[in-house]
């Protein structure tokens, strides 16, 4: 049975082209943790978590603690009982899906295989259609960054808005330059409520606009809500803040509080949670956005496998290399304006170090590999 035989962790920051603005947090860089893990074949494997604190609850300095203590007190067990013991520690999301990444890229790269056929994923198609975030910005950056992105060649645009009375005005106005073959996607990130939603929704179906969905309107837990606000509009409504793991997704789903479900691995803490999550949707007919924070390549290239590999999985919000404005790895997806390609390989997730460029983004370099 293979076994971990060592690992590193590394602290990871990267700058970002432009600010990031929600109405829950603004970032200007990737702050994250790199872990690498060798197995006793001598695979190496990568993997990536992002620090989100208003998402997860978890910081950095936390997410590094609950690594390295599981780490040290896991090396050289056999894998599996380490992926299962990994999976029962429910409260640490963030942490866990980069560190359950990096041990299946590395599964995979023993096996010689391409990750999704070592997760037992069939990919239905390499390219994917993807869209990219306009951010919480005034009149005049809301139509610039909307021309920028029509340009490019993007027909999907997701805008972040927040509970502003000028932010209806500010999404209409934009149907004065936004063809009909191309969609926007609404997330207010739980900032509105019911009225607020309901009115919003009013003014977007007398606009032209071609809005595919609204994601979490309100609360997470105004549960009600979310059911009353998908019976009365068309749009769909997606559970995003509300679906952590699949306990959550079958809250969701069996109680109809919204028309399809968001799947992240961040908040589900792995690839293997979130095949379970999306596969018991698909038993009951429900669609999914895969999505994603501001992450890089390793955390995008899996995000990507997994949309591919997973028939109901409808939208695509996988725009993290959008915004980053470098990265220390090559390998893994490409995304080309909304375009993201998924290369045939068989070395796991494909991706690797550029030493130089690690220098810039990597640093706290603590290693294991004499133990």
């Amino acid at each position: 049975m293979t076994r971990i035989v060592a690992y590193q962790i590394h602290k990871m920051d990267i700058p970002l082209k432009r600010p990031f603005i929600t109405s829950i947090r603004t970032s200007n860089n990737l702050k994250g943790i790199l872990y690498q893990v060798e197995l006793d074949n001598g695979a190496i494997g990568f993997g990536e978590s992002a620090e989100n604190i208003k998402l997860t609850g978890e910081s950095r300095d936390e997410m590094y603690r609950f690594a390295k203590d599981f780490f040290n007190d896991t090396l050289n067990q056999p894998i599996d009982d380490t992926l299962l013991s990994l999976q029962g520690f429910l409260n640490h999301t963030a942490a866990r899906y980069g560190m359950e990444v990096a041990i299946l890229d590395a599964m995979a790269k023993g096996d010689g295989l391409e990750i999704s056929d070592e997760l037992g994923l069939t990919l239905s198609k390499r390219t994917l259609e993807n869209d990219t975030i306009v951010s919480v910005l005034s009149f005049e950056k809301t139509v610039s960054e909307t021309k920028r992105i029509l340009k490019k060649g993007y027909h999907h645009i997701k805008y972040k808005v927040v509970n502003n009375p000028d932010e209806i005005d500010r999404i209409i106005q934009l149907a004065d330059i936004i063809p009909d073959d191309v969609s926007i996607r609404i997330d207010p990130n739980q900032s509105l409520n019911y009225f607020q939603t309901m009115e919003m929704i009013n003014a977007l179906d007398e606009s032209t606009l071609n809005v595919e969905f609204i994601e979490q309107p309100v609360k997470s837990i105004n549960y009600e809500d979310m059911k009353r606000i998908s019976r009365q509009t068309k749009i769909p409504i997606i559970a995003d803040e509300s679906v952590f793991n699949l306990e959550d997704a079958k809250r969701i789903i069996e109680n109809h509080y919204g028309s399809a479900i968001n799947i992240k691995l961040i908040k589900s803490g792995g690839p293997l949670e979130v095949i379970e999550l999306a596969t018991f949707a698909k038993r009951h007919d429900v669609d999914c956005l895969f999505g994603c924070t501001i992450e890089a390549n390793i955390s995008m290239t899996m995000s990507a496998y997994l949309s591919a590999g997973l028939s109901n999985v409808k939208y695509i919000d996988l725009d993290g290399l959008d915004y980053i404005a470098d990265s220390p790895f090559i390998g893994g997806i490409k995304d080309d304006h909304g375009q993201i390609m998924i290369p045939k390989q068989d070395n796991g997730l494909g991706i690797s170090l550029l030493p130089n460029e690690a220098l810039k983004y990597i640093s706290d370099f603590i290693n294991n590999y004499e133990v």
